[in-house]
This record gives C-alpha cells, structure tokens and sequence, in this order.
C-alpha cells in the first residue's frame, strides 16, 4: 500500500469510527443524561460533574447544548443551570484525546474482533450499542494508525511538504487551518486527533499543532448556525453561550501563544514540563484550550446571559397553530422529545375552549379551529419524525404511543366540546341562565385537565379521570339538570348526550395520561 493510500485508508477508518462512536455514545447516554440532568440539584458542582460526564461520554459539545435547549424548552432545567452544563461538556470531551495517546494500538485488533462478536451474537439492544462504540474506538484508532504510517513517508513529499507549510505559514493561517479541519470533520476532538497524529508523524511542528488545536473549537460554530435556525429567544442564547465559549477559548489561547512567543513559559511549556512526548503534550494542550475558557467563564455566566439577552432579546412567540416546544433538534434524543411531545399536547388542550362552530374538515382556513387542527398536526408529524428516526427503548415507544394515543383523545375532545356548546347556543334548548353555568364547568373542567397535564401532576389527572366517570356524581348532576328524568324537552336531551361524550372523552384521555411514567423532577432553581 502506498503511503498516500494509507493515508486516505486511514481517513475513512478515522471517520467511520467517529460517526460509530458519537452516534451510539448519544443513543447510550442520551436518556440517562436526560434523567441525569433533570435531577440536578442548586449545586454548581453538581451541574459541574454533570458537565464534564456529559462531554466525555458524548463526545460532543453540541450535542450536549442542543439537549439542553430542549430540557430547558421544557422546563426541566434553569438556564443558567444548562449553560454551566454546556461550558464544563468542553473540557469532558477531550478524554478521547488523552486514550489515543496510550500505547493500546497492539490490543485494537481484540478490541475490534471481540466488540464485532459481541454485535453478532448478543440481542441486548444495551450491549449492541456498547459494543458498536468499542468499534468506533477502535476504527479511530487503526484509522490513525494508518494515517501516521501514511504521513511518515509523506512529509518528505515536496507537494505534501507545501501544502502543509502553506497551512501553517504564519500564526493566524495555523489556527484558521484548526478552524477548517474542525468544520468539515463537524468535530473539535475529531480535528484534534488527526492534529496530533500529524504531529506524531513529523508533518507538524509542535507550536503550529498547538495553534491549529486552539482553532478546532471555533469550527463547531458553522455547524451550530444550521442547527440553530429557526430557535429564538432562551432556545438561541443557550446556543450562543456555546459559541461565545468557543471564541474566548480561541482568543485567550492565542494571547497566551503569543505572550509565549515573547518569551513568558505559559501553557506550552506546562506541557513539556508534564511529558515529552508530542501527542501527550497537545492533548494537555487541547484541555486548556477548553479548562481555562472554563474556568474563566464558569463565575461570570449570569453576566454573559444578561449581556446575550441584550443582543438576542425575547422569547419565542407564541403563533396559536405553530408549535412552541417541538424542536426538530430533540429528534436527536427521545427522551426529551416525549417531554416536548407532552408539553405540546398541554399546549394543545389549552386550545379546546368549547368555541362553537362546525366540524374541522368543514370549518374555514382561520380561526381557533383551524389553529388547532395545525397544531395538532405539527404535533403527529413531529411524532412521526421521532418514530423514524431516533433510536428508543421499548419504554420509551410505549409513551410514543401513549402520547399519540393522547393527541387522538385531545381531537375527539375538542369536536365534542364544539358541538356541545354550538347545541348549548341555539334558542331554546335551555334556558340562558343555564348556558353560562354550564360552559363555566366545561371551561373548569378544560382548564384543570390542561394544567395537570402541563405540571404532568398525576393525583390531579387521577382526580379529573374519578369526576368524569359516566356514573360519577358530576355527570349525574348534568343528566338532573338536562336529562328525561327532569322533564327536560329532547333537545336537551340531545344536549346532555354531548355533554356525556364530553366527559367520557375527558376521562379516556386521563385514563392514557394515567399509565404514562410517572413525573420528572421540577427543574432546578438558581
């Protein structure tokens, strides 16, 4: 194999792996984090760990901030409580830089060979996924190998020898260089492997790696400005606090490269008194590049959001048929988009407001029934998308189906509260001091269901589900007042017919809410 095919050899593995091991350490960690994350107490170096647990096992930092848009969309987590979260992920991921700088290249064949077992003998779903990311780690590994052994020979090349002295020609192009290999590999850790494994072959000198290093942060911001489009308010500043983490680091580590330069031992030669050898001592350098941002930013963050919310101010808005929690960033991690998906339908109950008028697929293009029937469906598409896409333990398709089950019950609701009110109107089924009594205890009833099922209380869920039993007592005072036995004209017969579907549709959508999981945790305060 020529060195130029095993450098291109050693690439595909490089990328393989990574994609193996950021996908399936998401999938893994994803609804632990979750959970995790829900729990975190006033503590910051509770959130701290949490951070640097979540950074390390995800292996990315975006990955992380865009759970936590959702968790804090949600209102399972404080702002200020995520964005500590998102700043200490940084430092978390740089593990992987220190594990590709053992000596462990020999033990890649067992580790490959024997996760390659695992995934065809084992049907644990867990154990897959555990032993898919072994491979990724793997892959990464051989593929670096590879590349080192092609970019030996390589770097004596006169074309390979140009191009990489153009790259690094001057501080400014080294550390835009980092900026270009992070962007296109959509990874800051990733940059930093084949950056070190560079080194470690000769190609690069130790203060132009160290450069480019201090770059690979700040080409993670290209990525986030896709992903982000579309958020507003909160959802967009958590986001920017990610991006404005990654441009002091770049800024700071560049001052302190050049105050070096000047002659002041700073965090090059920390390193060198730490290790000599090359690839131990950029990954100390890849995590400095991210602790000392940290550190710096951790005490002032009340402070940075306050001066986010100044650029980027308000909130959301609050379209009636458009989605205000689903983001299609939580797609990505299913526990999150249930707990979206719920909030949603809470949103969307608060909308069933007994508004007479004809059925939907006859009413006109506006109004609040055509904003519900559009909410409704963002709500089924979004479900539709999380189906297909993210990976789910069998709990957690149970609560899909639950939810969509829920969503179904919410429609019939609202066709019935419809009807019922439209026949309430009309001159002469009842009498008009009946009317507003018997809407307010419609509208009580709505309200109720729609605020226990936003505060996902379940004793109140249980409460309604008793009160609207079809022989309960409150559905047995509406027949007093409207049924045959109070001499009552068949029109309110009929009226209490679709007061009765009413409560019946009611009290199945509380029986679906009942058997979900019982409630998180309130969020964090401070």
């Amino acid at each position: 194999m020529t060195p130029l095919n095993a450098l291109v050899f050693g690439l595909g593995l490089f990328f393989i792996g990574l994609h193996l091991v950021g996908d399936n350490l998401k999938a893994l960690s994803g609804g632990r984090f979750r959970d995790a994350i829900a729990r975190t107490t006033r503590r910051p170096p509770a959130r701290l760990a949490l951070g640097l647990a979540s950074g390390a096992l995800m292996q990315s930092a975006t990955a992380v901030t865009f759970i936590c848009v959702s968790l804090v969309a949600a209102e399972l987590l404080t702002a200020n409580a995520a964005s500590l979260v998102i700043v200490w992920s940084n430092v978390g991921l740089t593990v992987l830089a220190f594990i590709a700088t053992l000596d462990i290249h020999p033990a890649v064949a067992f580790l490959v060979g024997g996760a390659g077992i695992v995934m065809g003998v084992v049907r644990n779903r867990t154990w897959r996924t555990v032993a898919s990311v072994l491979i990724g780690i793997g892959l990464i590994l051989f593929g670096l190998e590879q590349m080192s052994a092609g970019a030996a020979p390589l770097k004596d090349e006169p074309w390979f020898r140009d191009a990489i002295g153009l790259a690094v020609s001057s501080p400014p192009l080294a550390f835009l260089s980092g900026i270009l290999v992070a962007s296109i590999l959509q990874s800051n850790s990733g940059a930093t492997l084949m950056i070190i494994t560079l080194a470690n072959a000769g190609a690069l000198d130790l203060p132009d790696a160290a450069l480019m290093i201090y770059g690979t942060n700040l080409g993670a911001i290209t990525l986030r400005l896709m992903l982000a489009a579309g958020l507003r308010g909160q959802a967009l500043r958590l986001v920017r606090m990610e991006d404005f983490f990654c441009l002091l680091g770049g800024g700071l580590m560049v001052g302190l490269y050049y105050l070096e330069r000047s002659g002041i031992p700073l965090v090059l030669a920390l390193s060198g008194a730490i290790s000599d050898a090359t690839g131990t001592r950029l990954a100390i350098l890849f995590l400095l590049s991210n602790l000392i941002p940290a550190l710096a930013l951790s005490p002032v963050i009340p402070l940075v959001a306050g001066l986010l919310a100044k650029i980027w101010p308000g909130e959301a808005p609050d379209v009636p048929g458009a989605p205000k929690f689903l983001q299609t960033q939580a797609l990505d991690d299913a526990a999150t988009a249930l707990a979206l998906i719920r909030k949603e339908l809470a949103r969307l109950l608060r909308r069933v407001t007994g508004e007479p008028g004809a059925p939907r697929d006859a009413s006109e293009d506006t109004g609040p029934a055509a904003d519900f029937e559009q909410l409704a469906n963002a709500i089924e598409k979004f479900a539709s998308q999380l189906a297909a896409r993210a990976p789910m333990s069998e709990g957690e398709a149970l609560k899909l189906h639950a939810l969509r089950s829920a969503l179904s019950g919410i429609r019939h609701l609202e066709e019935a509260a419809r009807l019922f009110v439209a026949r309430a109107q009309v001159p002469g089924v009842i009498a008009p001091d009946q009317r507003p009594g018997l809407e307010k205890s419609l509208l009580e009833l709505l309200g109720a269901m729609a605020k226990a099922m936003d505060e996902d209380d379940i004793a109140a869920i249980t409460a309604i589900r008793d009160r609207t039993r079809i022989h309960g007592d409150f559905v047995r005072e509406i027949r007093r007042q409207l049924g045959p036995s109070s001499g009552g004209s068949l029109d309110q017969s009929a009226l209490f017919v679709d007061f009765e579907f009413v409560a019946w549709a009611l009290h199945h959508l509380t029986k679906i809410l009942v058997r979900l999981e019982p409630p998180r945790q309130p969020p964090a305060t401070g």
